[in-house]
């Protein structure tokens, strides 16, 4: 599986910190660690993480006309082992980062979040700073004025994470098929989502960015449900993240529609102990209905374990 293809701690950067996550039913989703739980977890982390750096608390921070701007994520990867997908981290197991931050011009910032027992695996996660022009439809970059990078690294280039985001946008994805996929179904399906004004948005009126991997995820498994041979039901509860890149290139209102287009593949593949496993792989792609703009791109692998003598292993044999 690929990898980042740049890694912010290869610079310096003055400012680190750890922090442990003891998982509870919080964190947990049909399948233990659930993806936008983490993602949850990781996003506080990093505004915290931002404050102390600053030295201004995340409310307050502004540009030099007083607009109230917001460190929202535009990029964020999961990277993981296929042995070792989101769903091997359970309840009560203690989960421990080491996280970096680095920020160019003032307006990105960058980190990766190393698993302390695995430094070469984690999170990354990118953020600009924003404001919003005319509420969720139309989002601007700016520079805060109040806050001090002085302990923050500066990188001398823009994060190539912006760059991946811009090429995903015009490709549909992140991630070419693997050598042995097939496809679950020709070309595109969709899914509807209607926005749920009380569970999906955040105090500052934006959809909160953990909930699109939600969203995704409904995506798959109504689609996959539907499907002329559907994917048993406890395969898809089985299945588990352990690779993921998306961009986030706009928001929506409260009031809007969601349109997600899903193209799925997979195969069979074994893993070092010889366990026969599912490997699925997902593109998506995101647009709000109000005026049809693209506002996620998302490819990722999740695998799922194939009980022998099965439904599941039965499903799964056409593509053996």
């Amino acid at each position: 599986m690929p990898t980042s293809i740049s890694n912010p701690d290869a610079v310096e950067q003055p400012w680190r910190h750890s922090f442990s996550l003891e998982l509870g039913m919080p964190h947990l989703g049909r399948h233990n660690l659930s993806e936008s739980s983490l993602f949850k977890v990781i996003g506080n982390d990093r505004w915290k993480q931002i404050e102390s750096a600053g030295g201004v608390q995340s409310a307050r921070i502004q540009d030099e006309s007083g607009s109230r701007l917001y460190a929202t994520f535009f990029f964020l990867e999961v990277n993981l082992p296929r042995e070792m997908p989101l769903s091997n981290f359970g309840e009560n197991r203690t989960v421990q980062f080491h996280a970096g931050l680095a920020h160019f011009s003032k307006v990105y910032v960058d980190g990766w979040y190393a698993l302390a027992e695995h430094p070469e695996y984690g999170v990354r996660a990118s953020n600009v700073f924003i404001y919003q022009e005319h509420g969720p439809s139309k989002l601007s970059l700016a520079v805060p004025s109040n806050m001090d990078f002085s302990r923050v690294a500066e990188l001398a280039g823009a994060p190539d994470s912006l760059d991946l985001c811009r090429q995903a946008k015009l490709r549909g994805s992140f991630l070419e098929a693997l050598p042995g996929d097939m496809a679950l179904f020709e070309g595109e399906r969709e899914f509807v989502y209607r926005i749920d004004a009380d569970r999906d948005l955040n105090g500052a009126g934006l959809i909160y960015f953990a909930n699109f991997i939600s969203f995704l995820d409904l995506a798959e498994r109504r689609i996959l449900s539907a499907l002329n041979r559907p994917v048993p039901t406890k395969l898809l509860d089985a299945r588990s993240t352990y690779w993921r890149r998306i961009g986030y290139f706009g928001n929506a209102t409260s009031t809007d529609s969601l349109h997600v287009f899903l193209r799925a593949r997979g195969q069979i593949v074994r893993s070092r102990d010889g366990i026969p496993l599912f490997d699925f792989g997902f593109d998506f792609r995101m647009c709000r209905a109000s005026d049809y703009k693209q506002i996620v791109v998302s490819s990722c692998r999740k695998v799922a374990r194939l009980e022998a003598a099965s439904e599941d292993e039965t499903w799964a044999a056409q593509f053996g």
